[in-house]
């Protein structure tokens, strides 16, 4: 084996892991943030999940209902920090599948930075 074609089997290695990530809002893991949605008295309100950077379309709305004014506060920096950054997250719901994102109407319970972006 020359130097040459263990590089090449090295990067299509690379390229066949890098590919393994996949996004999906039907088990809300690695996901990216679309739109944001901050209201007048209310804060945060909402927040939409994409499959992919630069989707125009992704998830319904998933709503911070019930969540504190600080803790709506410190999930917004983490959102935008997020989606500035173009790093996935991972999302629990208030569904009893803790997901169902492409039902619409749910409550985020939680939200992950992924480990590798």
């Amino acid at each position: 084996m020359t130097g040459s074609s263990i590089v090449f089997t090295g990067c299509a290695l690379l390229l066949a892991l890098s590919q393994t990530v996949s996004a999906s809002t039907l088990d809300c893991n690695n996901l990216y943030i679309g739109r944001i949605w901050i209201e007048k008295g209310a804060g945060l309100k909402a927040v939409v999940y994409l499959n992919q950077r630069g989707d125009s379309s992704g998830s319904y709305w998933s709503y911070f209902t019930g969540w504190s004014a600080d803790n709506k506060k410190e999930v917004l920096s983490t959102l935008l920090a997020a989606k500035a950054a173009n790093h996935r997250v991972n999302v629990v719901t208030e569904s009893a599948d803790n997901c169902s994102l492409q039902v619409g109407g749910t409550v985020t319970k939680a939200i992950y930075l992924t480990t590798n972006p």
